[in-house]
């Protein structure tokens, strides 16, 4: 069987993806988070309490907000590019065609029951 791809209903992928991107930009951030914290650590242990008094507390701090601010940033900003792309790819299908699908029936090994019996 042979599909087109005409079009794409932007909101419903800006919300799948609005929380694609803030999972990641979360993930992302606590990466982040880890890496204010060691380098807090490693300059508090470098150059001693007096050169940089509770850098390593500020630094995981830091760290800690990042992680919000990254899945927050991920998720807008992803939203909106993959608002204007679907928008695109709409304006472009329309003009020059969708993109073309094969797809195939899967056959199971169990036998699913027929509509009839469920009338």
């Amino acid at each position: 069987m042979n599909f087109e791809l005409k079009r794409v209903d932007v909101w419903s992928l800006v919300k799948i993806v609005f929380f694609l991107y803030a999972i990641i930009g979360l993930l992302v951030g606590l990466f982040y988070t880890l890496i204010f914290t060691l380098v807090g650590g490693m300059a508090g242990f470098i150059g001693g309490e007096n050169t940089f008094p509770m850098i390593g507390l500020f630094s995981g701090i830091a760290g800690f907000f990042m992680s919000f601010v990254f899945a927050i940033f991920y998720a807008v900003f992803g939203s909106i590019v993959t608002a204007i792309s679907a928008g695109l790819y709409n304006l472009l299908a329309k003009w020059i065609g969708g993109v073309k699908l094969s797809l195939a029936e899967e056959v199971s090994s169990i036998e699913s029951p027929r509509r009839e019996e469920f009338a």
